[in-house]
């Protein structure tokens, strides 16, 4: 589980969304917060790569992860703290936030998959139009 839960953070940030098939089950449910509600993997793979690609790098950095497990279900989550630059933004190229995701997973024949995810912001800095663009 805290394999899948670093697995994502890094598949995003290289920009490897079809990693995303090994994370989530077809049908994954993800609030992002500020981001938008996805209904299913095909939304996941659309919200992520609209929110990193216009980005110059951004990493993102996993901790405190936890999991609990049920027979074949699970519940999770761990902190993040994601670094997000964008050249030539007015304001400032640097903009960060720290959070935590939630998960709930399931053990299927291929491995544990997230059925679940909530991201919750629980603070920001810098420069927010380096993310949401405004």
């Amino acid at each position: 589980i805290r394999d899948l839960q670093n697995w994502y953070s890094y598949s995003i940030d290289a920009g490897l969304y079809d990693n995303l098939d090994d994370i989530f089950t077809d049908d994954v449910i993800a609030d992002y917060g500020p981001a938008g509600f996805n209904d299913g993997l095909a939304a996941v793979k659309e919200t992520c790569r609209g929110a990193l690609e216009p980005l110059t790098a951004v990493q993102h950095i996993n901790g405190n992860q936890v999991a609990r497990i049920d027979g074949d279900t699970a519940t999770a989550s761990c902190y993040f703290h994601v670094h997000q630059h964008r050249e030539g933004t007015q304001g400032g190229d640097h903009f960060e936030m720290g959070g935590r995701y939630d998960d709930e997973l399931e053990r299927r024949p291929e491995g544990w998959r997230i059925t679940k995810r909530t991201l919750t912001i629980i603070w920001s800095a810098g420069n927010p139009d380096v993310r949401w663009q405004r």
